[in-house]
């Protein structure tokens, strides 16, 4: 099987922390085995670390993941870059996020946000880039085997 690289939405990454047996953590578990390579941005991950405390998650965790270089940081998108994203969602806080996806040569953008990041609009705006939770991922993976 080829091997995929997913763009990971924060929603994903406090999933992963916060939950040691959902689809999202099983996302980190396939990129240890190289099964999978995970990829986002410096400002996903801040925002990350703005909302760990909020989840009864140790910041600890969130270093470890760092630490366990299975997450490809790119660089975050321009201001410019971002503006061209701006009609997709109604939420300012997740255009970065859309447009750091679509620049970071990912084959899928993975989020748990189904109100603004997963939603028909976006997922048309994005393709071939496929947008969708880790839990449709595993599914869509697991038929392809």
């Amino acid at each position: 099987m080829l091997l995929l690289t997913a763009f990971l939405d924060t929603s994903v990454i406090l999933s992963g922390l916060a939950s040691p047996s959902g689809g999202s953590a099983k996302l980190f578990h396939a990129a240890k085995r190289k099964k999978i390579k995970l990829i986002t941005t410096t400002l996903v991950l801040e925002e990350a670390a703005e909302h760990v405390s909020k989840l009864s998650i140790q910041p600890s965790q969130l270093k470890a993941l760092l630490s366990a270089s299975i997450l490809r940081i790119t660089p975050n998108p321009s201001e410019i870059t971002v503006g061209k994203f701006k009609t997709l969602t109604t939420d300012t806080d997740d255009i970065h996020v859309l447009a750091g996806a679509a620049l970071s040569g990912a084959q899928v953008l993975l989020s748990l946000d189904k109100k603004h990041i997963t939603t028909p609009r976006v997922k048309e705006a994005l393709q071939p880039m496929r947008v969708m939770s880790p839990k449709e991922f595993w599914q869509w993976v697991s038929k392809k085997k």
